[in-house]
């Protein structure tokens, strides 16, 4: 259960545990797993101590108790897990779940439901489960996992408390790669970003100063694009009241940049840094690479 992860996810597991142990749980969370392969088997873990009568964390304290044995058959009535069918989770298993979770429970004082790979939610099974979140039943725990927080609807995502589990060895690896330059990197990428958010298009004008001088490589770029993605997300992580990743010196900057942004233009920024960077990996051209980056960036309003 969710003590296996007390040592690996401890901000994780003294988070959900304090809630399970005041009873104060939210209607909906959306674990962001980060590539975590425990994610799922973590997300289980905390779905058993919500549905157990005694609150526990730990499957040792459990004496006659049948609840965590029957939810790992998949046949406890009291947790639903959706998983999508082929390529998509579909509207038609959404519509089953909210008709088994209208019947009140015999067994608990809780219905837990879990969502693995919401990224994969097709339009019309996003637009529904929005509307089960928005109008949440007591007693209903909606559970939604994703290694993408920023393919899924922002609706959905600014409705659910976000609990991203880390993986601590890749975060590691990358910032001993710059460990050296790291605070002269984060200075450049605050620079590089300041300027493109206030002259736009007039970045390209200025990029060799703002970004080519100082990656020339690249494995440089590479970096460059990572730590260009991680501030982004830092800037999202403040408009959602969460702790900076790496950026927290650049608060100040950080701030305006996220109340000059919607969450939708974020998101947007985030999936277009992430589809280019896999660019630089196939011998992409360094310098259009980053031109593209700039005009697709600045496009244009993607609010709704």
């Amino acid at each position: 259960m969710l003590d296996e992860y007390k040592e690996t996810q401890k901000i994780v597991y003294k988070t959900l545990v304090n809630q399970i142990n005041n009873n104060k749980y939210s209607h909906a969370y959306l674990f962001e797993s980060n590539g975590n392969p425990d994610t799922f088997s973590l997300v289980l873990g905390f779905a058993k101590s919500l549905l157990c009568p005694n609150k526990y964390t730990n499957n040792s304290k459990c004496n006659n108790c049948s609840i965590c044995h029957r939810i790992d058959n998949n046949i406890f009535s009291d947790l639903k897990i959706i998983e999508p069918d082929g390529l998509w989770i579909k509207k038609e298993q959404l519509d089953e779940l909210q008709k088994e979770f209208s019947v009140k429970s015999l067994e608990s004082d809780k219905k837990v439901y879990i969502i693995n790979n919401a990224e994969r939610l097709n339009t019309q099974a996003a637009n529904s489960i929005l509307k089960f979140i928005e109008e949440p039943e007591e007693g209903i725990i909606a559970i939604l996992i994703t290694n993408n927080v920023y393919q899924l609807l922002s609706t959905i995502v600014s409705r659910c408390q976000i609990i991203s589990l880390s993986k601590q060895q890749e975060k590691t690896s990358f910032i001993l790669n710059i460990e050296e330059d790291l605070e002269t990197n984060l200075q450049t990428i605050n620079n590089f970003v300041k300027y493109l958010e206030k002259e736009k298009l007039n970045t390209i004008i200025m990029s060799n100063k703002l970004w080519h001088d100082f990656y020339k490589e690249r494995k440089d770029y590479i970096n460059g694009f990572e730590l260009l993605l991680i501030y982004y997300k830092d800037v999202l992580n403040y408009k959602l009241n969460r702790k900076l990743e790496l950026f927290s010196n650049y608060i100040d900057d950080i701030k305006i940049i996220g109340d000059n942004n919607s969450f939708n233009n974020l998101i947007y920024k985030i999936n277009k840094i992430i589809s280019l960077k896999e660019h630089i990996k196939v011998n992409a051209n360094q310098n259009l690479l980053l031109d593209k980056l700039i005009i697709e960036i600045t496009r244009g309003d993607v609010d709704e």
